[in-house]
C-alpha cells in the first residue's frame, strides 16, 4: 500500500483533493509539534485488522505445534535474541506468541511493541557485562542470595 504524505493544512484547504487520494492509497497527514495522522479507508483498515489477527493466530499455532521453527523465525527477525540466555529466549518466544494473539484480538498493538522494547533492553544488558543495569542487577541478586542464606 502506497502512503502519500501531506501537510495537515492541505486537508483543511483542499479536502476533496486529499480525500480523493485515499481511494488508492493511505495519506499521512503531517502536523507541527503533534504526532502525524494516517487517513485510510475503513474497509482497508478492517482488512488489515483481519490479516493481523490471522498472522497472530498463525504465530500462536506455530508456538504450540512447531516451537523450534517459531524460535528460528523470531531469532532471524530479532537478531538481538542471540544475547539472551536460553531460558530468557524461551520465555520471549512464549510471551511473544501470547501477546501477539491478545494484541490482535484487541486490535491494540501497544502491548506487543512494549514487550519487544523491554526484551530488547534486556538483551542489551546481557550483551554488555559492564552495562550499569547489569551491575545493579547482579548486586541486587547477590544481596538477595545473601539475605536468603542469612534467613536459613
Amino acid at each position: 500500500m502506497r502512503v502519500i504524505g501531506r501537510q495537515f493544512s492541505g486537508l483543511l484547504r483542499h479536502p476533496k483533493d486529499v480525500t480523493s487520494e485515499v481511494d488508492d492509497s493511505d495519506v499521512l497527514l503531517r502536523r507541527r509539534d503533534e504526532p502525524d495522522l494516517r487517513l485510510s479507508r475503513a474497509d482497508r483498515e478492517a482488512e488489515r485488522t483481519e490479516t493481523f489477527a490471522a498472522l497472530a493466530r498463525t504465530f500462536r499455532n506455530l508456538s504450540v505445534h512447531n516451537r523450534g521453527a517459531l524460535g528460528e523465525a523470531l531469532g532471524e527477525a530479532f537478531g538481538w535474541l542471540v544475547f539472551l540466555p536460553a531460558a530468557d529466549r524461551s520465555l520471549f518466544i512464549d510471551e511473544f506468541a501470547r501477546v501477539v494473539t491478545a494484541a490482535a484480538d484487541l486490535d491494540n498493538y501497544v502491548p506487543l511493541a512494549q514487550l519487544i522494547r523491554e526484551w530488547r533492553v534486556t538483551a542489551e544488558v546481557h550483551a554488555d557485562p559492564k552495562h550499569p543495569h547489569r551491575i545493579l542487577w547482579r548486586r541486587h541478586r547477590v544481596t538477595l542470595c545473601a539475605s536468603a542464606e542469612a534467613a536459613r
